[in-house]
């Protein structure tokens, strides 16, 4: 070959390597050090969403509406309806319809025939993404595949979910066949609600038993780069499911779900680029979208809200020498050390939230706020009400002790305690109660005569003894 052919050739593959590489490399300046900055155009996947777990809030969503294919993504619905609706520990049999699939798409695999424990099958149908399994799903549970495609739709339009349709059980390729990023998020969030989809949504390897055909099989998932394999360059550690889907008219599709420090997050990425077997571009783009709800959210606990602003009462009557001043902080004691008081935020709220913490909780004060206070004294109870779930009770502590002062005389709060306390009803008598009395009506009697005087009262009787006259026959 010519030299000036063969250069001619290189550059040719040169090209069409560079141009076939996604469009993400243009206009994307993703600085991992940095996932607050995400953008649009730093994802791949044609349609993104990620909610907060607990509340379902929207944190982040691109095209979240647009209606794709769902591709294998669509088994959540179908294992969560098994697990709602099914007998878990009954035997099912392997049936023609059911293993009636496309040549070359996934398989767990079964055989006609073969008897399957109804919770093994919903295992091995999510972690082999066999689409025989989830139409012996479907017919186990809604008695024919048909019959399970009307539940399946009923639930979704009972969500009130206007972007979905399903056409079968298991996300093969049908063009009425789609849903959303958003619609697949709040299916997610409701499976992710039961104890058992959560288990079987972060499986990733599977021991299928012996059956009356096949002998027992070790099952793996392709979620196993992502989240169970550290040396994988995929590998997220906070990652803890759920599931992948592809078909050629969907590309890669990935529901995810992690959790960190309290908070989950899950996600959906829709029609993402690469070749049937590489899922990197679903992996970076869900990588990406929690890491900016990372850097969104945190959760913190009531306790820690406290601590943040803890309550100071001012003792009254305390010691002149208390080196406080009378000032008291109160220790939060939780009563409940097992309760979740984890409140999950934004991290731009949570000066909100102690600035308002008397929003959030209820506190009734038992002990006055008057010296003296020992350490550890019960000062007040506080009461915090969840979203979900029983009230948390908490114990408001004196942290310090704080000494009475000392008067020399009673003052009057202490002439009314000891009056209350007092068993005689009436007061002793005594010298000075005795000299008290007197001195009052002595000048009670005083102020009476001045008042007389000032006024020009006159006694009726002479002031003296009248001279008798002499008789004239006196001499």
């Amino acid at each position: 070959m010519p030299k000036r052919l063969a250069c001619l050739l290189l550059a040719s593959i040169l090209l069409t390597a560079l141009f076939s590489i996604p469009a993400l490399a243009d206009g994307s300046d993703y600085d991992p050090n940095h996932p607050e900055n995400l953008n649009d155009v730093d994802l791949d996947a044609t349609a993104a969403i990620l909610i907060e777990a607990d509340t379902g809030l929207v944190v982040y969503e691109k095209n979240a509406d647009a209606r794709l294919y769902p591709a294998s993504t669509t088994k959540i619905l179908t294992t969560y309806l098994g697990i709602l609706m099914g007998d878990m520990e009954q035997t099912v049999t392997a049936t023609e319809t059911a293993l009636q699939i496309e040549e070359g798409s996934s398989k767990i695999p079964l055989s006609l025939g073969e008897e399957i424990n109804f919770r093994d099958l919903l295992y091995a149908t999510m972690v082999r993404s066999g689409n025989e399994g989830a139409n012996l799903i479907a017919e186990t549970v809604g008695g024919s595949i048909e019959g399970f495609v009307a539940l399946m739709n009923n639930y979704v339009d009972s969500l009130g979910l206007v972007n979905t349709h399903f056409e079968n059980p298991n996300g093969l390729h049908n063009g009425n066949h789609y849903t959303s990023a958003r619609d697949l998020a709040t299916i997610t969030r409701e499976a992710m609600q039961d104890e058992t989809f959560r288990d079987i949504a972060r499986t990733t390897s599977f021991d299928l038993p012996k059956s009356n055909i096949n002998r027992s099989r070790n099952l793996t998932s392709r979620l196993t780069e992502f989240i169970a394999n550290p040396e994988s360059s995929s590998y997220y550690p906070y990652g803890i499911g759920v599931k992948t889907g592809y078909t050629a008219a969907a590309g890669h599709c990935f529901v995810g779900a992690a959790e960190k420090d309290g908070v989950t997050f899950i996600s959906v990425v829709l029609h993402c680029s690469g070749d049937a077997s590489n899922y990197r571009y679903c992996w970076r783009d869900t990588r990406r979208l929690m890491e900016y709800g990372f850097s969104q959210y945190i959760s913190v606990s009531v306790s820690e809200l406290y601590q943040m602003r803890p309550k100071i009462l001012e003792i009254t009557k305390y010691a002149l020498n208390d080196p406080g001043l009378g000032q008291l902080e109160l220790t939060l004691n939780k009563l409940d050390t097992d309760s979740n008081d984890s409140i999950v935020t934004l991290r731009s709220r949570l000066d909100y939230l102690v600035s308002n913490f008397n929003d959030l909780v209820n506190i009734e004060y038992v002990h006055d706020p008057v010296a003296p206070i020992n350490a550890g004294d019960l000062m007040a109870t506080l009461t915090y009400y969840p979203d979900a779930g029983e009230p948390i009770e908490y114990e408001l502590l004196a942290s310090r002790s704080i000494s009475k002062r000392i008067l020399d005389v009673p003052d009057l709060d202490d002439i009314i305690r000891n009056t209350e306390n007092d068993p005689n009803p009436f007061p002793r008598l005594t010298v000075e109660i005795v000299a008290f009395f007197a001195a009052v009506i002595a000048l009670a009697v005083a102020l009476v005569k001045g008042v007389k005087r000032l006024l020009g009262f006159r006694s009726k009787r002479p002031r003296h003894k009248p001279i008798k006259p002499i008789s004239r026959y006196y001499r």
